[in-house]
């Protein structure tokens, strides 16, 4: 189909573009030692877990599985000439069970970044993505990036932006399910205080099916022999951040999805709490809590595609971190993914593990 070989040609161009940026940060860490020195940090994280629904699958009652995981990467940082910036981050991570290897995950993700400020208050940028999920049994494997344009200025305490690309999500288990189209997004960060910002934003995606759309005739649903899949995706984000001794943060979101397709108009709303504080004996206390309820117009819900990785479950997630000798950092970490409300409840997961990292930087 055309749009699968669009899909195809876009996730090359993607990796092929993301490539060169790569290449350009790198090759721009010798010109840019005129301006600036480039930066780099790497980050290195394993450890053991216990997770009681390997594979996420609703209604588990079965065993749980200990596992191993792990998440490396980097950052480089680069100037380019008065006016420029080159940025890149690749991480790579996986997690291996036990008892369920048909559940082990790889994950690889890698984004590039270009800023450019023509004026004082104005700034143009190119922003690169990809990340890649592989299972060893396929259930939710998922290959997801895209390009985008950013414009932004900044008169005074209130930065203003707007941004425009495309995207694509393949989904391995059913190619059918993934769709690609352009993306359109309009935002402002307001600096209340040094310690005080909010965040507002709006965007909307046009979503490419390379399936057909389903009808309903009275009682009988059907496959349109004509009409391909095609839905619009709306999402408005307000964001409040205070950054003192304590980290908070608190968002409200709101999702519409309209579609041609039987079964697929949807509703999301959303909140996410997250806050990070210093407690006893130098240890960070880190706690996120995200709950978000779905209402689906029509009444039978025909697929799980918007239901890939977790993104939209209720969770709730709290870790303890403490430097033991720098750069050197444990952690022991809980959480709980339970079924957004609105859709039923037969779905719960929880891990408890202990983690080790190491960060390193530029300056070691």
């Amino acid at each position: 189909m055309v749009g699968k070989k669009v899909g195809l040609v876009l996730k090359r161009m993607a990796v092929a573009l993301i490539g060169a940026v790569l290449v350009l940060v790198v090759d721009s860490g010798v010109a840019g030692a005129q301006d600036g020195e480039p930066e780099w940090t790497a980050h290195l994280r394993w450890g053991v877990e216990y997770d009681d629904n390997p594979h996420r699958l609703q209604a588990h009652d079965g065993d749980g599985s200990a596992a191993m995981r792990y998440l490396a990467g980097g950052e480089l940082l680069s100037p380019v000439g008065d006016s420029g910036r080159l940025s890149a981050t690749i991480y790579q991570g996986g997690k291996f069970f036990h008892r369920e290897p048909e559940a082990n995950i790889i994950l690889n993700e890698v984004a590039a970044q270009g800023t450019w400020w023509p004026a004082d208050s104005w700034s143009t940028q190119l922003l690169l993505d990809l990340k890649d999920r592989t299972e060893r049994r396929s259930r939710r494997d998922y290959t997801r990036g895209g390009a985008t344009i950013r414009l932004g200025a900044s008169p005074g305490p209130v930065h203003l932006w707007a941004d425009g690309g495309w995207r694509f999500l393949a989904f391995k288990p059913a190619p059918d399910a993934g769709h690609s189209g352009p993306q359109l997004r309009f935002g402002l960060r307001w600096v209340i205080r040094e310690d005080l910002a909010v965040d507002a934003s709006w965007g909307r995606s046009r979503r490419a099916f390379d399936t057909r759309a389903l009808v309903r005739d009275e009682d009988l649903i059907t496959i349109s022999p004509d009409t391909w899949r095609r839905d619009h995706f709306d999402v408005l984000r307000l964001t409040t951040r205070y950054q003192r001794r304590v980290h908070a943060q608190l968002r409200l979101q709101q999702a519409q999805n309209r579609s041609n397709s039987y079964g697929q108009q949807m509703g999301r709303r959303g909140v996410e709490a997250r806050l990070t504080t210093p407690t006893l004996w130098d240890i960070f206390l880190s706690t996120r809590v995200e709950v978000q309820r779905t209402n689906y117009e029509d009444p039978v819900r025909i697929d799980d595609t918007f239901m890939l990785d977790d993104d939209h479950r209720n969770i709730f997630v709290a870790a303890l971190n403490r430097q033991i000798v720098a750069p050197w950092e444990i952690e022991i970490r809980y959480s709980l993914h339970t079924q957004e409300f609105g859709i039923g409840d037969d779905f719960r997961r929880q891990t408890l593990g202990i983690i080790v990292g190491v960060h390193l930087d530029d300056s070691d």
